[in-house]
């Protein structure tokens, strides 16, 4: 039988004030395969979020489907499917109308970055639990807008992260303690997200953007183990 995890973070700002929240739900089939279903509200902004993802048993890109609203006004849709040659998109947006896209990959892309924690998080997967602090290039991937809010698009641009592992850590948070792995991504924007993550499902447990005074914790998390 698959089962089912599902969950909430919150999104904080200076002093702790929340600024917006994210609600996910994971189904995870028996061969690996998992569906994602993420729903983010931004409140300074006024963005909403709605994103459908799947990977494979390696947390790979296969398919997903994004919807973005900003300041009440539609920005755009797209739907996204990802083999071991290309990635191809086909999108309709306020900016540019509907667009088709048809990029050639090296292998099936590793992550494809649609703006959710849950999904940032993800990214830790590719990256080798050794050498910390030396910095590995996770290349071969994807996102779906270059703005730092994801509120454009949704097309596909080519994209490499640079991670550096920094090792084991236990983090207590809202929705329990947990074991995590500790890793740095330098966004080279002048901002580096500190992500600590539960191997296994990859939990987003807790984001910190020390530069922006941000945080993002999870503070629900419940498992529903068939459906």
């Amino acid at each position: 039988m698959a089962r089912r995890y599902e969950g909430k973070i919150g999104y904080f700002g200076e002093g702790g004030v929340e600024t917006g929240r994210e609600f996910f739900e994971v189904t995870v089939e028996t061969d690996g395969t998992r569906t994602l279903r993420s729903f983010c509200e931004m409140d300074n902004v006024n963005l909403l979020r709605d994103v459908t993802y799947t990977v494979d048993k390696d947390f790979r890109a296969m398919d997903c489907f994004v919807r973005v609203s900003n300041e009440h006004k539609f920005v755009g849709s797209g739907w996204f499917h990802f083999t071991d040659t290309y990635a191809e998109g086909e999108s309709f947006t306020a900016a540019d109308g509907r667009v088709s896209q048809k990029l050639p990959c090296n292998g099936r892309v590793k992550l494809f970055g649609t703006h959710p924690i849950v999904i940032d998080i993800w990214k830790c997967v590719h990256v080798k639990a050794a050498d910390p602090g030396k910095l590995q290039v996770l290349d071969n991937c994807m996102n779906c807008s270059p703005v730092a809010n994801g509120a454009s698009g949704p097309l596909l641009y080519q994209k490499s992260y640079n991670m550096y592992y920094q090792g084991k850590q236990k983090v207590t948070v809202a929705a329990g303690a947990f074991d995590c792995e500790y890793f740095h991504w330098d966004t080279g924007t002048g901002r580096t997200l500190q992500l600590y993550t539960a191997p296994g499902d990859w939990l987003p447990v807790r984001v910190v953007v020390p530069e922006a005074k941000r945080y993002y914790e999870l503070l629900e998390l419940r498992e529903v183990r068939k459906v």
